[in-house]
């Protein structure tokens, strides 16, 4: 578990790109845990549901149908609308590589 008073967000999860809108967690997550940017990703995130490590966490909000994004290349396409900090997975994702 991530402490609840927020961690920065390179500590926990890969982004290789800015082009990305998924992070790859490198530690379980869970729903509660608060994560921050710093430099020029200032964004934060409320983990919103718990996450594995090596699963995929939402930078973003990603919209039904719209590219999903992972070390700057399209991974798949969402299936539904995706919040930012939920997990992105075979559930709400579909493949294009």
């Amino acid at each position: 578990m991530v402490n609840r008073r927020g961690r920065n967000l390179t500590d926990y999860v890969i982004i290789l790109s800015d082009k990305d809108n998924v992070a790859t967690s490198l530690v379980d997550l869970q729903a509660g845990d608060y994560l921050f940017g710093s430099g020029e990703n200032q964004t934060t995130i409320t983990v919103l549901e718990d996450i594995r490590a090596g699963f995929k966490l939402a930078l973003s909000g990603i919209g039904k149908a719209e590219p999903i994004y992972k070390y700057g290349y399209v991974i798949g396409l969402a299936t539904v609308d995706i919040e930012k900090g939920l997990c992105v997975h075979v559930h709400n994702l579909i493949s294009s590589v």
